[in-house]
């Protein structure tokens, strides 16, 4: 493997792709457009142009904990069999949230870097996530340089984009904010890279991610845990066609590939209540989808390789 750049020589200004330069006190000026962005009080560098950003608080110390103990898991059994089915040396996490995956792949030797909205960064410093591989900034701008990365995967966070919260209630203009965001993934990704997306699949009616909305399906979720939802016009999850249509149809991307879910998932959602006896269903079930069915209404899950 190449020996890694300073940030000076990955970074850029996420206004206007700019070169930075570090200052004496250790904040990043762009040289063209003049932005200034600081060291956080956790200590990892603040990306952003949008401040309203820090108000944003989706993850709770309950969540960051469960991310944290099946980060190795997801990992050791799905992302890293996954990266490894090509040569890769630079590559970047988009919604890293806890950032087990960076952090592994860093002590492997690779060239990684995550990045997440600034409340995570909290969480970063607890567990000594080296402030070289993981910076606070949105996904929408993101401060790369153009096809810089090998590998780019960003997974259950595009159905959070456009929204207000970083939840699932949408903007009104939720489809521009989406379609920012494939063209920064595709911006940053080397031709021929891969981008990796997932999300619960829009088409499939159940969804145990995420809370329901409304009267009756906030009933249903509190005594089933499932969120059943509808299917078609504007909703915060995403089709596969939905996605193929940001990427590939309206964006640089050539190629789109529904993949397996097998060990993508622990199942720990299905450990009881109304859903526990049909935990052995489900995993062989979603362990086992054929390709035929991987893109269509029948697959809960939406996971796709994107080639630019």
């Amino acid at each position: 493997m190449s020996e890694p750049l300073s940030i000076i020589e990955v970074l850029v200004c996420p206004n206007c792709f700019g070169h930075l330069k570090e200052d004496l006190e250790k904040a990043l000026k762009c040289q063209s457009c003049g932005f200034l962005f600081h060291v956080n009080p956790f200590g990892y560098y603040d990306l952003l142009l949008n401040n309203s950003i820090w108000q944003i608080d989706s993850t709770t110390v309950e969540y960051a904990h469960i991310q944290e103990a099946v980060g190795l898991r997801f990992y050791n059994e799905f992302l890293r069999p996954l990266l490894l089915v090509e040569p890769f040396e630079r590559v970047l996490d988009a919604g890293c949230g806890m950032g087990v995956g960076i952090s592994e792949l860093a002590r492997a030797g690779y060239e990684a870097y995550g990045i997440d909205l600034p409340h995570l960064s909290r969480f970063w410093s607890h567990a000594d996530n080296p402030p070289k591989n993981f910076f606070c900034c949105d996904a929408i701008q993101l401060p790369f340089r153009t096809d810089y990365f090998d590998v780019v995967y960003s997974l259950g966070v595009i159905e959070h984009i456009g929204t207000i919260d970083g939840n699932e209630e949408l903007i009104e203009d939720y489809w521009n904010a989406r379609t920012a965001y494939a063209d920064s993934l595709l911006r940053v990704t080397r031709p021929g890279g891969r981008i990796f997306i997932s999300c619960p699949n829009k088409s499939f009616p159940l969804d145990i991610q995420h809370p329901a909305r409304g009267r009756i399906g906030k009933s249903i979720y509190k005594k089933l845990g499932v969120n059943v939802h509808r299917t078609w016009g504007k909703y915060h999850l995403l089709s596969y066609a939905e996605v193929r249509w940001l990427f590939c149809d309206r964006g640089t991307a050539r190629s789109f590939k529904p993949l397996p879910l097998k060990g993508y998932f622990s199942f720990s959602g299905f450990g009881y209540g109304f859903l526990k006896p049909l935990k052995g269903i489900v995993t062989f079930y979603i362990n086992n989808l054929t390709r035929f069915l991987r893109s269509s209404f029948l697959n809960p899950y939406m996971l796709v390789q994107i080639r630019k």
